[in-house]
């Protein structure tokens, strides 16, 4: 991976993300879909994840795909979210192509999501946040 930017440098040194990914083991998920660059799955209490790079500082382009059918996680129980590191591409003029892979995995298979970063060399990085919303144990 190349030189970490500034969002990603202070998403670090700050904790990282609000939640850690098993506090949602064990839920079955009721709806699943790609929106605005966030995966977001909403779970039977009641309480939407949102899985998303916030990264952002300046001079890059960052976009999330996936080639899998994200509705296949739907009516199954999340057993584990996990990233990995995916290859990085340089450019002619040392402009830089990282990507993160993240792991959604059920009861009944997973899904690959691919976080991409397209930077000039000096924004490198992923900061991946877990956020939630709605329901009694929202945070």
């Amino acid at each position: 991976m190349s030189d970490l930017g500034l969002g990603v440098m202070i998403h670090m040194l700050s904790g990282g993300s609000r939640h850690e990914t098993d506090e949602f083991y064990g839920q079955k998920i009721i709806k699943a879909e790609i929106v605005d660059e966030q995966l977001r799955l909403d779970l039977e209490d009641g309480v939407q994840i949102q899985i998303w790079d916030n990264g952002q500082s300046c001079c890059e382009f960052r976009y999330m795909t996936c080639d899998d059918d994200v509705q296949s996680l739907q009516g199954h129980t999340l057993s584990r979210i996990e990233a990995k590191d995916g290859p990085d591409e340089e450019g002619e003029y040392e402009e830089v192509h990282e990507s993160v892979f993240v792991e959604v995995g059920t009861d009944d298979g997973f899904i690959t999501i691919t976080n991409h970063n397209e930077h000039n060399g000096y924004y490198g990085g992923f900061e991946l946040n877990i956020t939630s919303s709605g329901g009694e144990n929202a945070k």
